[in-house]
């Protein structure tokens, strides 16, 4: 685990259409800076503590929005010196708004994030879904080419209901604290945990096998690894009891 004073940073990807990279800070936490290749514009996804490689990296780009995972304060402790920086509008989840630090109504905008409306920048899509589980408003966003050739090509974030994975375009999922290599995330109670493997089954496993999956901490995988092995995990009866640190081993 890196010292939480340091901010290793990355480019994870870089294509005809977007680059991602990847500010790894607190426990771990993974910030990313998707940026479309012909626009220059971007969109962040979470902001964990020490934030001022991000903020440096974004400001060479025309950031459009601060979407955030969950409302865990380790995803949020840069929140407030990214906002600062850039005034854009923000989503997160309903049911995790109120973990936002300050008063929401002092916000530029809130996002309504709910499943199946899109937020674009340039020729890039962001799809979120929601995926209850970790915390309530626990939400993943698809990455994938804007669905149409005017819908997100000059604002700097729109919405809309069009899904990305009608034409199998989704290429990475950034998933928060819902899924890791290897297992979902952690569970407050079992209600909560098939909660979340349900949000897993129903939006994530159902994505291509060559989908990046990217989470909240740590290292990535694939949905076509994730797939495999949660199918080991779900042969098996499910404890009624079990909750906390699962792992599909």
């Amino acid at each position: 685990m890196p010292d939480r004073g340091e901010t290793p940073v990355s480019t994870i990807f870089t294509g005809e259409r977007w680059s991602i990279q990847r500010f790894v800070s607190g426990f771990a936490n993974n910030a990313f800076l998707i940026t479309c290749i012909r626009t220059g514009k971007s969109v962040i996804v979470d902001t964990p503590a020490n934030p001022d490689e991000l903020i440096a990296a974004a400001r060479a780009t025309s950031v459009g929005a601060v979407l955030i995972t969950h409302g865990h304060q380790d995803h949020l402790e840069g929140f407030a010196a990214v906002i600062g920086e850039f005034n854009v509008p923000v989503g997160i989840g309903a049911d995790d708004r109120g973990s936002l630090p300050g008063p929401v109504q002092k916000l530029p905008e809130l996002l309504d994030i709910a499943t199946g409306n899109l937020i674009g920048a340039g020729d890039i899509t962001l799809r979120p879904v929601a995926t209850p589980g970790h915390t309530p408003g626990s939400t993943c966003f698809m990455l994938g080419l804007s669905p149409g050739p005017d819908a997100a090509l000059e604002s700097g974030t729109v919405s809309g209901t069009s899904d990305p994975r009608s034409t199998n375009a989704i290429s990475h999922v950034f998933t928060g604290d819902t899924l890791f290599p290897g297992g979902p995330g952690r569970s407050g109670s079992p209600q909560a945990l098939k909660q979340m493997l349900d949000s897993i089954k129903t939006h994530i496993l159902t994505l291509p096998d060559s989908t990046v999956v990217l989470p909240g901490h740590g290292e990535f995988t694939t949905v076509g690894a994730s797939r495999r092995e949660h199918a080991a995990f779900a042969a098996r009866p499910l404890d009624p009891d079990l909750s906390g640190d699962v792992t599909w081993a």
